[in-house]
């Protein structure tokens, strides 16, 4: 079994071009001679928990590989999540070192406190593709927050699967798509909100995508269907995936959803199952750790994802997350619902909904939306308005609509319903 991320990447040819970074191409052999010498000017011992915070895209990976297999855990701190102090491990505190490294990654918190969670290097690498025939074809972009585990994700799939990775030389959005370009990234995986903003954006539909991938937020048709119409020659996949979970499984026919048959069998790769409360239940192969997920765990060892899901017809749809409910005196509102109502309207490019504190009710339902340039927003307001008086419950529809310019996205590439 491999159990280090060194000892996967020793397997590829050492010559074979692996990162992008700033125009400079690494091949295997360089990467790992970067992570020698790292380990090499460093004072660990096997004993050790280690902080990786603040280092550049490329530095990081070569972390990753330094210390994987050196040290008891190492643990991913984003630097735009602020932790409890209950979450940071004494970085001095000596633990009995396992046989493998333990990696530790917080959840996005972007329904709640944020929790660590505990993996492996088997946990993180159970569904990646390793046909490298394939992946040599393939230039990946990030687009995610190297810390996170969508970012992790990607750069296990790029390099272990032989195919190159694209760093962006800078976080503005702007750079990464002139980047991208660059390069020649013909692979790209990011959220369905980070999809709709990079389309936006004109030069994105220059890059000849061969590979896209959607995660982190529910995919429904419309995003699919503009990817596909955009993207030609592109293979879609939907991944449902989180921290917590994992990987879980990969949805290519390019609909919303899954088949509801993989309820009853295995054809994903993993367990499903569905609660009396709507609740997606899954058991992965590999399982995460950490007493927050031990919580989490039914008898029969399925994990409660708290994705709230509805079959209707073949299809299994997403609602979105039972902790992201706005509680409008006592109705429980999902604000993607209510933002895929609003993206019904002509000249509506993107939505955010949120809730707002109301002495009254609780909560009361508002939206951020974005407009396409040539629409006017007096009478996209009376049209949203309207829309939303015929197809949504009294208490699903919005009391306020505020057009902004773009929508607050957070390192994850999820919208920021904290913050809008």
């Amino acid at each position: 079994m491999i159990n280090s991320f060194v000892t996967a990447l020793q397997k590829l040819p050492a010559h074979q071009p692996c990162i992008i970074d700033e125009g400079q191409v690494l091949t295997v052999n360089q990467l790992l001679e970067k992570a020698k010498d790292r380990l090499y000017n460093s004072e660990i011992t096997p004993q050790k928990h280690l902080i990786l915070e603040g280092l550049s895209p490329l530095n990081f990976i070569i972390a990753l590989l330094a210390f994987d297999g050196q040290v008891d855990s190492i643990q991913l701190k984003p630097a735009t999540l602020s932790y409890p102090a209950s979450l940071i491990l004494n970085k001095n505190q000596t633990i009995q070192r396992p046989s493998e490294t333990r990696w530790l990654l917080a959840t996005s918190g972007t329904t709640g406190t944020p929790k660590l969670i505990e993996h492996s290097f088997e946990s993180l690498t159970q569904k990646t593709l390793l046909n490298r025939t394939q992946g040599q074809k393939l230039i990946w972009g990030l687009a995610y927050d190297t810390y996170r585990f969508a970012g992790l994700q990607v750069i296990l799939q790029a390099l272990l699967g032989g195919s190159q990775l694209a760093i962006p030389a800078s976080s503005c959005f702007a750079d990464q798509i002139q980047s991208w370009l660059s390069a020649r990234v013909n692979a790209l995986s990011a959220t369905p909100s980070l999809w709709r903003k990079l389309l936006m954006d004109s030069r994105i539909k220059s890059l000849n995508l061969q590979q896209i991938t959607l995660g982190g937020e529910i995919v429904d048709q419309t995003i699919l269907d503009v990817l596909a119409a955009n993207f030609s020659e592109a293979r879609i996949v939907h991944v449902y995936a989180s921290t917590e979970a994992g990987a879980g499984f990969s949805v290519k026919d390019q609909q919303a959803g899954f088949p509801a048959c993989w309820i009853k069998n295995t054809a994903s790769g993993v367990d499903i199952k569905i609660n009396n409360n709507q609740h997606l239940l899954i058991k992965p192969s590999t399982l995460a750790q950490g007493n927050f997920l031990q919580e989490r765990l039914t008898e029969d060892g399925y994990l409660d994802t708290e994705d709230l899901v509805e079959i209707r017809g073949d299809r299994v749809i997403f609602l979105g997350r039972a902790s992201g409910a706005i509680n409008v005196g006592g109705n429980k509102v999902s604000p993607e619902y209510v933002e895929a109502c609003i993206r019904q309207v002509p000249g509506i490019l993107e939505a955010c909904v949120y809730g707002k504190s109301s002495s009254m009710m609780g909560q009361l339902v508002a939206a951020d939306i974005v407009i396409s340039r040539e629409a006017d927003s007096q009478s996209l307001r009376q049209l949203v308005m309207q829309h939303c008086q015929e197809h949504l419950t009294p208490w699903q529809r919005p009391i306020s609509l505020r057009f902004v310019d773009n929508l607050n996205l957070t390192s994850a590439g999820k919208k920021d319903r904290k913050n809008p």
